[in-house]
């Protein structure tokens, strides 16, 4: 049982009915207040985590084709007709980071070898031209943090790189050492670093990701942070899944055939973001000029925060 206060008010808000005593005799669902502290939806996730049932059908449902409706649903209080939010992004978070990442993935020496010598001297020239890029005002290669340290001590303020600019020039010159020019090395270092760090990547941007949503709509006060963190979940819910039937039909249609998928790729990509679109139009119900601008500037704050989450996580 919960510890959330009881309403006074007596009918179900699930299925409507009249609730005799904390529970529904219905649909089952507790008769409590509907607003929850982040403490609560975690215990509300541990006490119910073991209790999937046919649920979750009519929930995948509705959360493909609908978007925004279950976290309108939710916070109307038709909770118990669908999976609990936290439970479901346990779940298809866990599905999802199993299938994507089970790839057998070709050993780079191999791809190597096997290039001829006049393609690889490109190849190596192409990369040499890509580490040589620099993050900062000018076009030097700073071979050292400490050179690069003192050229922009050197900078008037207003020349400076910014915090992440830095750490990302940081970053760039201790990989350059490690890996003495060798590309390959590098590559492989940082698809392995993708793979380990993306889930954590993720699961640390979607409180941050529902801060930028309450920064956003702030002024409308019926929209409380945990409503925007019952709103971000059912969209990372969506996107995993969206993203894990994209994997599963390029690998079919790479088996059974030469056909190539990036066409399937491109549109699945143009997907996600019409789907974000129209959650927060659904949601928030505003114009859609309203809608359009707080969607790029989401966009922009999202792009920002997973490459300051790349500097952060990813290590030399």
């Amino acid at each position: 049982m919960s510890r959330l206060k009881e309403r006074v008010d007596k009918n179900c808000l699930n299925c409507g009915a009249e609730v005799k005593g904390r529970y529904c005799q219905v649909c089952g669902q507790e008769n409590v207040e509907l607003k929850e502290s982040f403490w609560h939806l975690l215990m509300h996730f541990v006490e119910d985590l073991t209790h999937f049932d046919g649920k979750i059908w009519l929930t995948l449902k509705y959360l493909l084709t609908r978007p925004a409706f279950l976290t309108k649903q939710y916070m109307r209080g038709k909770r118990g007709t669908y999976i609990h939010p936290i439970r479901m992004y346990i779940f298809i978070s866990a599905v999802f980071f199993l299938v994507i990442f089970s790839g057998k993935q070709e050993p780079l020496n191999e791809v190597v070898n096997s290039t001829p010598q006049n393609e690889k001297a490109a190849i190596g020239n192409k990369n040499e031209d890509a580490v040589n890029l620099h993050f900062g005002n000018d076009s030097i290669n700073y071979k050292t943090i400490t050179a690069y340290d003192a050229a922009q001590h050197l900078l008037p303020d207003a020349k400076k790189d910014n915090w992440l600019t830095s750490n990302i020039e940081h970053r760039f010159i201790l990989v350059n050492q490690k890996y003495k020019g060798d590309n390959n090395a590098l590559f492989s270092s940082v698809v392995e670093q993708f793979k380990h760090y993306f889930s954590r990547m993720l699961y640390v941007s979607l409180p941050l990701f529902a801060f930028f949503l309450w920064l956003l709509y702030c002024r409308n006060k019926q929209y409380y942070f945990v409503g925007h963190i019952i709103f971000s979940i059912h969209l990372y819910c969506a996107f995993f899944i969206y993203l894990f039937f994209f994997k599963v039909i390029n690998e079919g249609v790479q088996l059974v055939t030469a056909i190539n998928t990036d066409s399937l790729g491109l549109l699945l990509f143009a997907g996600l973001p019409f789907y974000l679109y129209k959650s927060m139009r659904n949601q928030f119900q505003q114009t859609r000029s309203k809608t359009v601008l707080k969607f790029f500037i989401l966009i922009c704050l999202t792009l920002f925060l997973m490459l300051a989450l790349m500097t952060i996580f990813f290590k030399q």
